[in-house]
């Protein structure tokens, strides 16, 4: 499935004029959100919307990637002397974010654009006629599973946000409330819950790409899992099925491997088709890397961004076939004379990923996972180790994982806190640059102690960085909400931001 969608969601003006009296025509067909909404095609647009706003996140230009993982321990940036406009982009890896930060406006006003769409085929769903009752429920089901995974992601990035359920049509009746976490919660569950008994278990060959019952339970998982709420996330967890790992790690990321046994919920991108392409390798790929990385013939090309922390290249175990996949090498000469704090010698280390050589100039053809079966295995294990403790399931689920990575199973009779750690570990590198490290540190607790150490490390060794940043603060575990937002809609400033 490719997500085609609405521009400007519900208002489309079509209208026909004269060269010599444009200002005077008026609109000969106009569609707003009371009139637009006849038919299923028509409620399947917008949806679409919102599948739309996925793509527009994950991909490497809406940088979600710089929120959940380069604001963690997991990557970093190269450092380019020559061109300093991505500045505030790099204020988000080095805690020095302030709230007219473009980046922040862009992904939070991305989101609830998403969330507008999802919201719109939710106050329509019972204006139209559907060919089955499977047919709407699965329209509902897609649009609230969309809803609550957007919110998702703004409750761990914001905390206590604008709930918005209902459409908006009237600009004066724009959000103004934030309302508690505790509040986005319920919600999040509410409408993943619902999705869960809507959604299908699988989709035909022509919807690959679309949410599913076990997207739906994953995110219910993960959420519980999230509020330490244990058991219901293990029973959550235990209603994801039909999914088995793939046998190669590496054959996980390469384009021919899409939506395979092991996939659970994926954003899904093409080259083939125009404007839905990925571009992960022109971002991430290291400063000058050009024709060697990309396949460019412009040796200017790569931006050096989400470039893996020494710290992250050193927790994998020897022989970890993990490692090789997920991280590849820059080697030039001219790495370590350019002055690139991140030069290992002559190398400079880049995300192997997404680093398929696009068959079409400008664009990739990788996917990108949302939910894969290893991780829910994983997040299980420590569900289990925190409710009941490191039990024969909670080792199978580790070493199944662990297995496939070419490692040795973890020895029974750990402690709870020793396979706690154990289970981290596993699922900081076999998650590795999949947007759910920082989720991980605010998850168990460990952000600020892990951030304050990256950020001593990052000074030993990058030492242009100013002394004032990783200043790693209790308040600065949430981001400050877009200055923009503020100032139109009025909405309360987090706590310790200015």
């Amino acid at each position: 499935m490719k997500y085609k969608y609405l521009i400007g969601l519900f208002y489309i003006a079509i209208t026909a004029c004269g060269c010599n009296k444009f200002l005077d025509q008026q609109p000969q067909d106009f569609a707003s959100s009371t009139t637009f909404f006849k038919n299923v095609t028509q409620l399947k647009e917008v949806l679409n919307g919102g599948y739309a706003g996925l793509q527009n996140l994950y991909n490497a230009d809406g940088n979600l990637w710089a929120m959940t993982e380069m604001r963690s321990d997991n990557t970093t940036f190269e450092y380019n002397n020559e061109d300093r406009g991505s500045l505030q982009l790099e204020n988000l890896d080095y805690f020095q974010v302030t709230t007219d930060n473009n980046y922040l406006e862009t992904i939070w006003t991305s989101i609830y654009n998403s969330i507008a769409q999802c919201n719109g085929v939710i106050a329509h769903i019972d204006d139209v006629t559907y060919a089955s009752d499977d047919q709407k429920a699965e329209i509902y089901g897609q649009a609230v599973f969309l809803r609550s995974l957007f919110y998702f992601h703004l409750v761990r990035l914001w905390g206590s946000v604008p709930l918005v359920l209902r459409q908006l049509d009237d600009p004066a009746k724009a959000y103004n409330t934030k309302v508690s976490v505790d509040s986005v919660y319920r919600q999040i569950i509410a409408d993943a819950t619902e999705a869960a008994k809507d959604l299908p278990q699988s989709w035909p060959s022509s919807d690959l790409g679309r949410a599913t019952r076990g997207a739906a339970y994953s995110l219910l998982g993960e959420v519980y899992l999230t509020r330490k709420q244990y058991q219901l996330s293990i029973d959550a967890f235990d209603k994801v099925s039909g999914y088995a790992l793939l046998p190669s790690y590496a054959g996980l990321y390469q384009p021919s491997g899409k939506n395979n046994v092991e996939s659970i919920f994926e954003i899904q991108y093409s080259n083939a088709i125009e404007g839905e392409a990925s571009n992960y390798l022109y971002t991430f790929a290291p400063l000058y890397s050009g024709f060697k990385t990309i396949g460019s013939f412009d040796p200017n090309s790569g931006a050096g961004r989400n470039i893996p922390t020494r710290n992250m290249i050193s927790a994998y175990e020897a022989g970890d076939l993990r490692k090789a996949a997920s991280i590849a090498w820059f080697v030039d000469k001219l790495n370590i004379d350019k002055g690139y704090a991140e030069a290992q010698h002559d190398s400079v280390p880049f995300i192997n990923k997404y680093a398929s050589k696009p068959i079409v100039s400008g664009k990739q053809d990788n996917d990108f996972y949302v939910y894969r079966y290893a991780q829910v295995l994983l997040w299980k294990a420590e569900a289990i180790n925190e409710q009941l403790g490191p039990n024969g399931q909670a080792y199978e689920n580790v070493n199944l994982v662990r297995k496939r990575a070419g490692l040795p199973a973890l020895e029974k009779g750990l402690s709870q806190a020793d396979f706690r750690k154990a289970v981290y570990h596993e699922q900081r590198v076999e998650n590795a640059f999949e947007n759910h490290r920082w989720y991980q540190l605010l998850r168990t607790g460990e952000a600020k102690a892990a951030m304050t150490a990256n950020g001593s490390e990052q000074k030993s060794y990058q030492k242009w960085l100013p002394a004032s940043s990783y200043d790693i603060q209790d308040y600065k575990m949430l981001f400050p909400i877009p200055l923009n937002e503020i100032q139109l809609n009025n909405i309360e400033q987090n706590e310790g931001w200015q």
